[in-house]
């Protein structure tokens, strides 16, 4: 008897940034789960194709570098094979072309960073969602020119190889091969027997009409719901299977492809690992079904005839949980649209900053806010509501929100690339579109974004080098915006669960307060801002003022209480070089510290915190070890005043004294008291400069 050929697709796709999330397994639960999969396939000797998100790998490239190196370890041995796709796993016919093509070239650098796969070893693609329309999916996927990738193959449901009628599923090709179909046997039972049901022809890979000589792999559905094998009789219906898929085609194959978790048995599925070890064991001994690795396999074989293949997804999506063939009833949801706005708008705002010739350095970070805000493009979870529907989920709608965070990174794009000297400016403005203004404080060398909403903090420090004769370079000092924002959807506000987000200068108890502007004075030589917490309360009254000399690449703070004395620790969270760290990992930022000042360096860059011992102030350092792509610490002072200075470049234990009684002046114009509102001081709702 000739055993039938099994490939095997694994796809990683969880959006978590770090670990101590209440509702759902974080990163190192996750990881663990992947490399338990992998380990099983590599130590049976199994061959298995793997696609893992870019926000996923680079979660795990922060949080758990041991199991990065693990996974380059598994793509090493031979057994385990990557599968491209898009970085942000975008629905991609919610997409334009253009963004599609951003995604596939950011997952291919991502892969040669973090995974050391060249990206002309990529060979078959996985749609997000399996969301498959080929005007919108095959252009992207086969445009080398764009993307550095050429795909021979994509991974397509089964059903997609029957035709809908004049565009209608019901009376279809389609809905009769459904018919037959395993979607009810969780539901109803399993069948005593699956002699007959499957369709030998559809295991046969295709060319897609229209997509430029791509290549269609069916994914089976009925292996989907056998694996991992809930009792030893599924082992049964699997061989009888098998048994029937020796009539297809030359060439066909069963591909088993699903979410990895499943069969990991974390994020939110039942525990599947132990019963998918068994079946894999069970595998090294079967005659029924011989494994095969899915690229070499289709590399060897002819693919069948060309088809038409109209616009659909996996049974499930399109009819269980109701998105329709083409995913447009999601796509067209009313609730929905304001973020489908949001997303097109951002979306302009980044290519008109390429087209102006921002800097590049942050126009490619805000590239990757946009692609990470369409991750799973309108998703609805079932409606909270409880009336057995389902909306537009909480995450997917705070992903899409935080694409606004690439705002402020293109004005501080555009800003990094003006090479006229603009000198000292401070503007209230409403930067990312939110509805609320922020303090927008700069000068030639740095570029600040302060938030009076969210308890005053500082969501974004960028600093610009321009040397004679070159062009300006720009880096991130504070802010990681493309780090997962769970399912808050306000901009700028600190993260409580997992902590995240942090900014700078956010004052322990103060986090979440609303802040007013204050004091402002601009001159030639140096920008002073002051933020007023509002909140009621024991900390009302409490002041932030923030020095920005004209030829300084530091901020110097001072954080006094009005009131009662109490805790001053003021929080800092360092993100030098944010866009390496996210493509680079943990291995890219290198920690140091003296007695006065703590530090995060890069190749690109030093971003240190740095306070004056005489104030009774210590330092903390690493005290949010959960917060994704950042160093975090914090200056500790009590009573009623602290001051601390932000800063990059060349430190050591002088440098902070030095600056803070530097600022003396400017800080405080008046004995200790009340700090007078000089005449022109700019008003809440107004522009200096």
């Amino acid at each position: 008897m000739t055993a039938a050929p099994i490939a095997f697709v694994h796809h990683a796709n969880q959006f978590v940034i770090t670990d101590g999330y209440a509702d759902r397994d974080g990163i190192s639960t996750t990881a663990a789960g992947y490399d338990a999969v992998l380990s099983l396939h590599v130590e049976l000797g199994i061959p298995v194709s793997l696609h893992v998100s870019g926000p996923a790998l680079e979660a795990i490239a922060w949080h758990r570098p041991a199991l990065l190196a693990r996974l380059r370890q598994h793509l090493a041995s031979g057994f385990v094979t990557l599968i491209g796709g898009t970085y942000g796993e975008n629905v991609m016919p919610l997409s334009s072309p253009r963004h599609n093509r951003r995604q596939l070239r950011a997952f291919h650098d991502l892969a040669e960073d973090l995974l050391e796969v060249p990206r002309e070893r990529l060979r078959t693609a996985w749609v997000p969602e399996r969301v498959w329309e080929t005007g919108s999916c095959a252009a992207p996927l086969r445009d080398e020119a764009a993307t550095g990738v050429a795909y021979q193959r994509v991974l397509v449901d089964d059903r997609l190889a029957h035709p809908l009628r004049e565009g209608a599923y019901p009376g279809s090709s389609r809905e009769a091969f459904d018919a037959a179909g395993p979607y009810r046997w969780h539901e109803d039972g399993f069948p005593g027997t699956v002699r007959g049901r499957l369709h030998p022809g559809s295991l046969e890979p295709y060319r897609i009409a229209g997509g430029d000589g791509l290549v269609a792999v069916p994914i089976a559905s009925h292996l989907r719901y056998l694996m991992p094998p809930h009792d030893p009789d599924h082992l049964r219906l699997l061989t009888e299977l098998a048994e029937d898929a020796r009539s297809a085609p030359e060439g066909s194959l069963m591909v088993f492809a699903d979410d990895l978790e499943r069969v990991a048995g974390v994020a939110g599925w039942e525990q599947g690992l132990e019963r998918y070890a068994r079946f894999l064991r069970w595998l090294t001994r079967s005659d029924a079904l011989r494994p095969v690795a899915l690229d070499d396999w289709c590399d060897r074989s002819e693919p069948g005839p060309e088809l038409t293949v109209e616009a659909g997804t996996y049974y499930e999506l399109a009819h269980h949980h109701g998105s329709g063939e083409d995913y447009g009833r999601w796509a067209d949801d009313p609730r929905w649209r304001p973020f489908a706005d949001r997303l097109d708008r951002v979306d302009a705002a980044l290519e008109s900053a390429e087209d102006d010739g921002a800097a590049p350095e942050l126009t490619a970070l805000a590239e990757r806010l946009v692609m990470l805000g369409r991750h799973e493009t309108a998703w609805q979870d079932p409606d909270a509501d409880g009336d057995g529907g389902r909306a537009p989920a909480p995450w997917a709608k705070a992903t899409a929100a935080h694409a606004a965070d690439a705002l402020p990174v293109l004005a501080a794009a555009r800003w990094a690339a003006d090479p006229a000297p603009r000198g000292l400016r401070v503007l209230v403005t409403d930067v990312d579109e939110d509805g609320d203004d922020e303090v927008v404080l700069s000068s030639d060398r740095l570029f600040a974004v302060l938030s009076p909403r969210h308890g005053g903090r500082l969501s974004l420090l960028v600093r610009r080098e321009h040397d004679a004769g070159t062009d300006a370079r720009a880096a991130v000092v504070v802010g990681n915006p493309a780090d997962h924002w769970n399912f808050q959807t306000e901009l700028h506000q600190h993260m409580q669960e997992p902590p995240n987000h942090p900014g700078a200068l956010a004052v322990l108890g103060t986090e979440t307060h609303r802040h007013e502007l204050g004091r402002v004075e601009v001159t030639s030589s140096a920008a002073v801002v002051e933020l007023i917490d509002v909140e009621p309360g024991p900390d009302r009254g409490l002041t932030k003022q923030l020095l920005l000399t004209a030829d300084g690449t530091s901020l110097t703070v001072c954080v006094r209480r009005s009131g009662l004395p109490g805790e001053l620790r003021t929080t800092v969270a360092l993100s030098p070089d944010y866009p390496r760290l996210l493509t680079g990992g943990r291995e890219r930022l290198e920690p140091d510290q003296g007695r006065t000042w703590w530090a995060a360096r890069t190749p690109v860059l030093d971003a240190w915190v740095a306070h004056d011992p005489a104030e009774d102030a210590a330092q903390l350092v690493d005290t949010s070890p959960l917060t994704g792509h950042a160093r975090v610490g914090a200056v500790d002072g009590c009573g009623r005043h602290l001051h601390l200075v932000v800063g990059t470049g060349p430190v050591d234990d002088t440098t902070g004294p030095a600056l803070i009684a530097g600022a003396d002046a400017h800080l405080h114009p008046a004995a200790a008291g009340t700090l007078p509102r000089p005449a022109g001081a700019v008003p809440a709702g107004a522009g200096a400069r």
